[in-house]
């Protein structure tokens, strides 16, 4: 207890006593001021080069201070003022409850943290750090590149000074930045503002879902991929026509595909004239006419303009689905020139892949066989089933539609000569096309009975009419045509 007597006798007393209290009390409102001029109030300043996210934020660069209730400070010199701050760099200072401070250089003293690269801090629940100097403030975030930071839920971030502000966002390139959920961004300083869209040039901007592939006044609307944008869809001649409105045929094979019917000419106009809503695509749109399918040098028709017919002909009248047709034929080639490692394989899928995600896939029609066992030694000719089957697997893979039918070309019934059905080829051959449809879903043989020939072994323009007929019928008996 204080003697007042004596305090009031002696001024000197007084004085010094005072003074110590002025002393005590100048500390403290000093400290105050410091603390509200460093950490600039919820979502505090970061220092240099640092960041501060807005109440409950987390700062994480050199220097940095944070004043917002649960905040983080990581680095050097770091210091926490709010609830539950924790500070685990050299130096750090903690002032407010449950604030702690563990070891000179950086450890980490939160739940469930740990550090495995050279000076790395992790501050946040679970975080993990591996590269030198690398810092994670977001729950979960991992860091795998040197100086990278994360401040997004479970963002990760894979280039030096890489940022990624959303959650799940991903940055790839240098100093590359990541705005939107599920962003990515592939390119030097590219950014990308809209969900799901992508960027792949230096410093470019996608819209929502934007993605502009084509030429001569192709574009596409909305990125591929599993949940694809809403409004996807392809340009086609100045209007913008809708991804299930827009269906695709894909067709390839041997010349009879390509090609070699000419008579008779009463259909001509049917073969070789365009019509509005059909059209072809070979990198860009246009209004489709045979050759549908050229070999270079040929002029013939094949089947694609008889199946967009067809297939036109299955709709209303008032329908507004468009029929493309993404068609290659090369004569004499067989299932080995056709498979993904050939020679065709990327030239029509290069066409097919860039509509991916932006039109609806049809179905996959091939015209093969009689030229394996025409073409290929012996040896080569039993594999022809399984070379189907890998090649059917390879375009649904790469288009992303394991289910996609195919219909497939029977052997050619009214082939005559070396081409029988009961000549050299045909005996080894209708055996194997037989096998097709046990081995790959959703595959039907297209008979060719009855089709008028051009030749010895390729159909002629009745004949294409009447065959690509047949594969629409056999689309809708087996509820693969649900277009009206």
């Amino acid at each position: 207890m204080t003697n007042t007597g004596a305090f009031q006798r002696d001024p000197s007393r007084r004085l010094t006593h005072l003074g110590a209290v002025g002393l005590v009390l100048a500390a403290l409102v000093g400290l105050a001021c410091g603390l509200q001029r460093e950490s600039g109030g919820s979502g505090g300043r970061a220092g240099s080069g640092g960041q501060s996210q807005v109440t409950g934020g987390q700062t994480t660069a050199a220097g940095g201070q944070t004043t917002a209730a649960g905040g983080q400070t990581t680095v050097a010199g770091g210091q926490t003022t709010a609830a539950g701050g924790q500070t685990t760099a050299a130096g750090g200072q903690t002032t407010t409850a449950g604030g702690q401070t563990t070891e000179t250089g950086g450890q980490t003293t939160a739940s469930g943290g740990r550090t495995a690269g050279s000076g790395g801090q992790t501050t946040a629940s679970g975080g993990q750090t591996t590269e030198t100097g690398g810092q994670t403030t977001a729950s979960g975030g991992q860091t795998t590149a040197s100086g990278g930071r994360t401040a997004g839920s479970g963002g990760q971030t894979a280039a030096s000074g890489g940022q990624t502000t959303a959650t799940g966002g991903r940055t790839a390139g240098s100093g590359g930045q990541t705005t939107a959920s599920g962003g990515q961004t592939a390119a030097t300083g590219g950014r990308t503002a809209s969900s799901g869209g992508q960027t792949t040039t230096s410093g470019g901007v996608s819209g929502t879902g934007g993605k502009s592939t084509g030429t001569g006044g192709v574009s596409t609307g909305g990125s591929s991929g599993g949940g694809g944008a809403s409004g996807a869809g392809v340009t086609i001649n100045g209007k913008f026509v809708p991804k299930d409105k827009a269906v695709v045929f894909i067709h390839f094979g041997h010349s009879n595909m390509r090609g070699a019917a000419t008579t008779p000419t009463s259909l001509n106009s049917y073969f070789f004239n365009t019509e509005d809503g059909l059209w072809s695509y070979k990198g860009s749109f246009a209004l489709a006419k045979e050759p549908t399918a050229p070999q270079a040098g040929y002029t013939s028709a094949g089947p694609g303009m008889a199946i967009l017919h067809s297939a036109r002909g299955a709709v209303a009248t008032t329908s507004d689905v468009q029929f493309i047709s993404v068609g290659y034929g090369e004569g004499s080639a067989t299932t080995v020139d056709y498979q993904k490692s050939g020679s065709y394989y990327p030239i029509f899928m290069g066409w097919a892949g860039q509509l991916k995600g932006n039109v609806t896939f049809g179905a996959i029609v091939i015209m093969l066989g009689v030229t394996d066992g025409e073409h290929l030694a012996s040896n080569l000719v039993p594999g022809f089933p399984s070379r189907v089957v890998q090649l059917v697997s390879d375009i649904r893979s790469d288009l992303g539609e394991p289910n996609l039918p195919v219909l497939f070309c029977n052997y050619e019934q009214n082939a005559t000569g070396q081409y029988a059905i009961t000549g050299a080829y045909g005996t080894v051959m209708v055996p194997l096309i037989k096998q097709l449809p046990g081995l790959i879903s959703n595959l039907v043989l297209v008979p060719t009975d009855g089709i008028e020939m051009q030749d010895n072994h390729h159909f002629d323009l009745q004949g294409h009419k009447d065959w690509a007929a047949r594969v629409i019928a056999l689309m809708q008996s087996n509820n693969w045509f649900p277009w009206k």
